[in-house]
């Protein structure tokens, strides 16, 4: 297979046709933008975001994108950049189990500020979305999960790649252009780990410069730069270099014909994925029994060995994203407001005694079992104790998996919460509808109304 597999991913990137999709993929596409939009929207005042922002307009330049939120129009690598952050600081953009990684926030970001600058249409948008998603997905399958025990967060360090198949997409690369691109973006893969122990803030920077390498890579294949020849399995190839074990084989097969955007999980809550399982199964005891908060004694969390070292050890919680990577705060947060959203990992809901009071009665145990069954399953059993009784939830799957998916209507509430305060009801429908028949129409007429 060597110096075949950037040789067959570019093949499979020029050939993707939008008349040739399944009708399932395309909407799956029109659900992936979707979701991203209300996440970016809603996010756009978190954390990062606002920094960013600041420092990206001072630069000013070229107005050839639309940043997601306020209108702003920057050099369309700034405004990638800016709407990728802004769609990763809520924690709650989508994402693949089996990837470890957020595909969703790097390639759209990416795909929609090309798009509108070349003025282009939908269609040319979702086969952009569909290429790079596959290419994101694949890559990810094939070095995981090594690649995260090694400390990576493949979002930063793959999401070049998919960023470099969208972008190269929409630009009409021809093959060997974009056989370079892909080398290109190779070169600019970077995202530690280390970040969700301490200085969470900074974590969206990681999609925000994917999107911004895989987009300069296609730029520059595109001016005839080319990149490594054997950059995935090259001796110090991304393959060897970001990973123990890998599968070549994965990347490759059923490409073009099976699509894995069609098993992308939507988050519920704003917190890291690992975190989910036990939130739903706190939310199913909650649902089935009358509980006051007040007379839990303790709470027992049996789950994995990633859900417990990335978010379940004791440290400090005194922002609202290090909430966002917190099991106990999560817990806690969700038992005493009735949700873990947007609005409840705000600083005065951490900082609610009765919260503090009750992440502290949360505790956490790794099952061997359920390490062996990671990642086809990543589920938790939740145990709350009370003076009156012991509840108990178990499931393997959180919600909005493939295998327990959102309806369109429930990805629609999602983003209807997600922007409420910022659009009224009537400009929220029109760019949902905007969204699902977004085919035949200028980008550039969704950029509007997002804006």
């Amino acid at each position: 297979m060597e110096k075949e597999l950037a040789k067959n991913l570019s093949e499979f990137i020029f050939q993707t046709n939008y008349q040739e999709l399944p009708k399932e993929v395309v909407h799956q596409a029109k659900r992936c933008i979707l979701d991203f939009l209300g996440v970016a929207l809603a996010g756009s005042g978190v954390g990062l975001a606002p920094l960013i922002t600041d420092i990206l307009s001072k630069m000013g330049g070229k107005r050839e994108a639309t940043t997601i939120g306020d209108g702003r129009k920057l050099p369309v690598l700034n405004a990638a950049l800016l709407n990728s952050v802004r769609g990763h600081t809520l924690e709650m953009d989508d994402g693949h189990r089996y990837a470890n990684g957020h595909p969703g926030v790097v390639i759209i970001p990416a795909a929609l500020a090309v798009a509108e600058k070349e003025n282009i249409t939908g269609k040319e948008v979702i086969e952009a979305i569909v290429a790079g998603y596959e290419t994101f997905i694949r890559i990810g399958i094939s070095i995981n999960p090594s690649h995260l025990k090694r400390g990576f967060h493949t979002t930063g360090t793959i999401g070049p790649f998919g960023a470099a198949a969208a972008c190269s997409k929409i630009l009409g690369l021809s093959k060997k252009e974009i056989k370079n691109a892909l080398a290109i973006a190779g070169l600019q893969g970077a995202g530690l780990l280390e970040v969700m122990a301490s200085g969470q803030i900074m974590k969206p920077l990681h999609p925000g410069k994917a999107v911004q390498g895989g987009l300069l890579a296609s730029l520059l294949a595109k001016e005839g730069a080319e990149g490594p020849d054997l950059i995935f399995e090259g001796e110090k190839g991304f393959l060897k270099a970001f990973s123990d074990v890998s599968d070549l084989s994965k990347i490759l097969y059923g490409l073009g014909s099976h699509f894995e955007i069609m098993n992308i999980y939507f988050k519920l809550h704003a917190a890291c994925r690992h975190i989910h399982p036990a939130l739903d199964a706190t939310i199913e005891i909650m649902n089935r029994n009358e509980i006051n908060v007040r007379e839990i004694k303790r709470i027992n969390v049996h789950t994995y060995s990633a859900a417990y070292l990335l978010t379940g050890q004791k440290k400090e919680v005194n922002t609202e994203l290090a909430a966002k990577f917190s099991l106990p705060f999560s817990i806690a947060l969700l038992l005493v407001y009735g949700k873990a959203g947007t609005d409840e990992y705000s600083l005065e809901h951490i900082k609610n005694p009765l919260v503090q009071d009750l992440a502290e009665k949360v505790n956490i145990v790794v099952d061997k079992e359920r390490d062996d069954f990671y990642p086809d399953k990543r589920g938790a059993c939740v145990s709350i104790e009370t003076l009156k009784g012991v509840y108990t939830h178990e499931l393997d799957i959180p919600k909005g998996e493939p295998e327990f998916p959102f309806s369109d209507d429930e990805l629609k509430n999602k983003f209807f919460q997600n922007v409420r305060n910022a659009f009224s009801v009537e400009r929220i429908s029109q760019i949902q509808k905007a969204i699902f028949h977004m085919e035949n129409k200028p980008i550039r007429e969704l950029m509007e109304l997002v804006s």
